[in-house]
């Protein structure tokens, strides 16, 4: 049965998840939690048929108590690692406070490392009184709750969240996709479509595109923050699997040149991630359009 076997995919991924969140929190490393939010979007979308953004890159900071939020006005998103009722009452009145109640339907507290057994009903009362509903076993949810709810979707649906799940905790490796190169200049016309897109990309939809607006430089940066999530950040994993996985090929002259490219690449992921992170001193290294005028 397919839907058997996906479903059981799906239970080893999102067990693997919580359990990767668990371990780098605990040594204090928490850029993981700001992917989680970009991992989970397609995978809300999917099971509450909504259209999620990610309100810290929409904004460009870190909002007060909501992390993805439905374009329709259906759904807020509050992702956390931390399970107890305190992190619960702090979101729920700073979600109240800030008057979101008047833009979305429902509130949700998504925790990623599992919720505890049961909340004050009380607690979270004494926050919410009259002005918002909001239930301690419906609205404080986990991976597991997500795990049952795909259980009641359709076929096609369970695929769709298994490829997303597999995309990021497959245990097959990204290098072995990556192309054996031979030699230098095979590199380069490799590369050499995925710098165009890219470049493109930014050139259209960039803060500085002046694209949809009549002023030089872009306000509405939707489109930014969608397109380098969905184009531009993968296209840079294929850029640094492919130039790590063939470093033999790059003459020792050229090497520094393909290290500031790489950290380049690992600056804007960590900018992407947090928008307080300055890449300001890692731009891409226009030394490597010269070698496509040299070749």
């Amino acid at each position: 049965m397919k839907q058997h076997q996906s479903l059981l995919s799906i239970s080893k991924y999102l067990s693997r998840f919580s359990e990767q969140v668990k371990i780098l929190n605990a040594n204090g490393e928490f850029s993981i939690n700001a992917h989680a939010e970009n991992v989970l979007i397609e995978i809300l979308n999917i099971i509450y048929n909504c259209n999620f953004e990610n309100v810290n890159y929409v904004e460009g900071k870190n909002y007060d108590s909501i992390d993805l939020r439905d374009q329709k006005g259906t759904l807020a998103v509050q992702v956390t690692a931390t399970s107890n009722i305190e992190k619960v009452k702090h979101t729920l009145k700073k979600y109240i406070d800030n008057g979101h109640y008047k833009n979305y339907k429902r509130l949700v507290v998504l925790i990623l490392t599992g919720r505890q057994e049961k909340y004050s009903q009380e607690s979270i009362d004494k926050i919410t009184g009259k002005t918002i509903e909001f239930k301690q076993g419906k609205d404080i949810i986990d991976l597991t709750t997500l795990y049952v709810l795909l259980n009641s979707l359709s076929l096609e649906k369970i695929l769709a969240v298994e490829a997303l799940l597999e995309s990021q905790f497959s245990d097959k490796h990204q290098t072995d996709l990556t192309p054996e190169i031979k030699i230098f200049e095979e590199l380069l016309q490799y590369l050499e479509p995925i710098f165009i897109e890219n470049g493109k990309i930014f050139k259209e939809f960039g803060p500085n595109s002046g694209a949809d607006v009549k002023e030089p430089i872009r306000w509405d940066l939707t489109l930014w923050y969608k397109v380098r999530r969905e184009k531009i950040l993968p296209n840079n994993s294929i850029i640094t699997n492919t130039v790590k996985s063939n470093l033999k090929v790059i003459p020792d002259q050229k090497k520094d040149i393909f290290e500031k490219l790489l950290n380049h690449i690992y600056a804007f992921e960590k900018h992407c991630e947090d928008a307080e992170f300055d890449y300001s001193q890692y731009q891409f290294p226009k030394e490597i359009l010269k070698e496509y005028e040299t070749n």
